[in-house]
C-alpha cells in the first residue's frame, strides 16, 4: 500500500523502495512482511434529537404527562362529552354540574369494570 492509509485490513510492511536491490533479489522487491490491523469502524453521524437537549427530568415529566393525557382522552373525555350534551339538552338536575356529571360517569365506569373482573373471577374459581 503505497500512500494510502487504511483503518482495517491486511496492510504490507514496506522496507523501502530498494529493499534486496542492492543484494539482487529483484522479485522479492513487492515483498514485506504483512501485519493484520484491527481498529473500530468510525462511528456513523447520527441526527441528534431535539428531547436530547432536555434534561432528566424534563423528560420524566414530559413522558408522563403523555402516558396520562391518553388515559385521560380514553377514559374521561368520552363521558364528559357525553355530560355536555346531556346539559345542552337539559337533562341536568338543579345544581348539577358538568365536572359533578363527569366525576360521577367515571366512578360509575370504574364500578362497572371492577364488577365485570369480580364476576370473572367468582365464573373461573366456580369451576
Amino acid at each position: 500500500m503505497h500512500g494510502q492509509y487504511r483503518s482495517s485490513g491486511i496492510e504490507r510492511l514496506d522496507r523501502g523502495m530498494n529493499r534486496g536491490g542492492d543484494r539482487g533479489f529483484d522479485r522479492d522487491y513487492e515483498r514485506g512482511d504483512v501485519r493484520i490491523v484491527v481498529t473500530a469502524a468510525p462511528a456513523e453521524h447520527k441526527k441528534e434529537r431535539v428531547s436530547s437537549y432536555l434534561p432528566w427530568p424534563v423528560k420524566l415529566v414530559l413522558k408522563l404527562g403523555l402516558v396520562v393525557a391518553g388515559l385521560l382522552a380514553v377514559f374521561v373525555l368520552p363521558n364528559y362529552l357525553d355530560c355536555r350534551g346531556q346539559r345542552d339538552s337539559g337533562l341536568f338536575y338543579y345544581g348539577m354540574t358538568v365536572t359533578a356529571c363527569t366525576r360521577q360517569n367515571v366512578y360509575g365506569q370504574i364500578g362497572a369494570t371492577q364488577k365485570r373482573f369480580e364476576d370473572i373471577a367468582r365464573a373461573i374459581g366456580g369451576r
